[in-house]
């Protein structure tokens, strides 16, 4: 054999080895996902198993959900892996931890060791529960009962004092917040804008802004400001052109509003400034979603 022909040889046996293992790779079984269970009350077991087969999914684990009211200790000793039990439950062991409250004053219970699924299933209530899909569900499941919930977020006092501060109703602040930052206080965006506001300034540091009674303090007087640059409107239009303004800024608002008295449409009313804007603009959707989460709030939460 010649020398150039043992070389092909060598290659050939190295395609035909190779091809079974891409083979093998490509039929090969995916990893198997975590498995965990869950606890679930029988009263209103069906709204609850819907939530955590929601939180399942978003989160790409297997759960198997048990019905009943087991004691607290069945997390410390493996049995469970999440409960969801009333918030008012007495003799709490000291290796279970609490998440915010849910629906009808539930919480989730997980072992105090699991810090990072507390802060993952905090996130998570706080983003679902302000969602229409939580409105369906309720609407569905509990048949009317009223659902009132105890806190939107940890940073509660610090919004209602920022909103008592501009006269505002302390749930639209949230709502606003909520849509800036998901009361992640740590969020930045890639123009700069940082906290729980998403305020980009200049004169302010970014030590500043990581503070979240600063950032909330900074962003409403903001929108208050901006809320007055719209005297000919009704208050709650008023609203409506600041919130659009703090998404689109201000000068973009100014020229919408020009632009309508131009045309002759009535430039008090957002709605009608809102035309000139293209379809599916951010801003429209921006506006119309605070405004819905706002009146979710107003429902389920104590003013």
């Amino acid at each position: 054999m010649s020398k150039r022909e043992a070389i092909y040889a060598a290659v050939l046996s190295a395609i035909l080895l190779l091809i079974p293992m891409r083979s093998y790779k490509r039929n090969a079984p995916p990893p198997a996902e975590d498995h965990y269970s869950c606890m679930v009350p029988r009263e209103d077991e069906v709204f609850m198993r819907n939530l955590v087969e929601k939180y399942a999914e978003d989160i790409n684990v297997e759960m198997r959900i048990i019905p009943g009211d087991w004691p607290l200790d069945s997390l410390a000793s493996g049995a469970v892996d999440l409960m969801i039990v009333p918030e008012e439950v007495s003799d709490i062991p000291d290796n279970v931890v609490f998440s915010r409250p849910f629906a009808d004053g539930t919480v989730w219970a997980v072992r105090a060791s699991e810090t990072e699924a507390l802060r993952h299933i905090n996130r998570w209530i706080t983003e679902l529960t302000a969602s229409e899909r939580f409105n369906r569900m309720q609407r569905r499941y509990l048949s009317g009962k009223p659902v009132n919930l105890t806190s939107i977020s940890q940073y509660d006092n610090l919004i209602r004092a920022a909103a008592d501060s501009i006269g505002w109703d302390w749930r639209l602040l949230a709502a606003v917040v909520y849509h800036e930052s998901r009361f992640h206080n740590g969020a930045t965006s890639h123009k700069g804008a940082r906290g729980l506001m998403q305020i980009r300034s200049s004169r302010y540091t970014a030590e500043e802004l990581a503070n979240p009674a600063r950032n909330l303090s900074v962003g409403s007087r903001y929108l208050h400001r901006l809320e007055g640059m719209f005297p000919g409107a009704t208050p709650m239009e008023s609203v409506k052109f600041a919130l659009a303004a703090y998404n689109y800024g201000e000068g973009n608002v100014s020229r919408l509003i020009t632009q309508a008295d131009t045309l002759g449409l009535d430039s008090s009313r957002w709605n009608n400034v809102a035309r000139l804007l293209p379809q599916g603009h951010h801003t429209v959707s921006y506006v119309n979603n605070v405004l819905d989460t706002y009146q979710y709030y107003s429902r389920v939460y104590p003013k």
